[in-house]
C-alpha cells in the first residue's frame, strides 16, 4: 500500500474526471428503452410474415418450398431457423438473431429472416 502515499491531488482530479465522463457516456445507454424489433420473413422476395417480437411471445412458423422445409422459431426477443432439411444447414448454424439488421438465409428455399428495428420501419414507410 505504499503506492497510496505517492498519489497527488492532480492524479485524483484526473481519475474523478475520467469516472464522471464514463458515467455520462454509459447512463444514456443504460436508461434508453430497448429497441422494438420486428421479424420479417420473406420467400422469393415476397414478405410472407411480419411479427413484432415481445416478452413472452412464442411462435413456430413452417415454410414449405419446392424441395425444402424450414422451421423458424420465434422466442420473445430472438428468432432462428430451428430446423431445415436443406443439405448445407447454413441457415440453422447462423444461430439466434437478436439485434436489428441481423439476417439468416436459406438459399435452397429462398427464405430470408431479418430483424428490423423501429427506426428502419419508419425509414421504410417514408421512402
Amino acid at each position: 500500500m505504499s503506492w497510496l502515499h505517492n498519489i497527488k491531488k492532480g492524479d485524483l482530479v484526473i481519475v474523478a474526471v475520467v469516472l464522471v465522463l464514463a458515467v455520462l457516456v454509459f447512463v444514456p445507454f443504460a436508461l434508453a428503452p430497448s429497441q422494438s424489433l420486428t421479424c420479417e420473413i420473406t420467400q422469393d422476395d415476397e414478405v410472407i410474415r411480419r411479427v413484432r417480437l415481445g416478452a413472452g411471445y412464442q411462435e413456430t412458423i413452417t415454410i414449405e418450398g419446392d424441395s425444402v422445409t424450414n422451421v423458424i422459431q420465434i422466442d420473445s426477443d430472438c428468432v432462428y431457423f430451428a430446423s431445415s432439411d436443406c443439405p448445407d444447414q447454413v441457415c440453422v448454424r447462423t444461430g439466434k438473431l437478436t439485434r436489428a439488421g441481423q439476417i439468416a438465409v436459406c438459399l435452397p428455399n429462398r427464405v430470408v429472416v431479418r430483424l428490423v428495428g423501429a427506426q428502419e420501419e419508419v425509414d421504410a414507410v417514408v421512402r
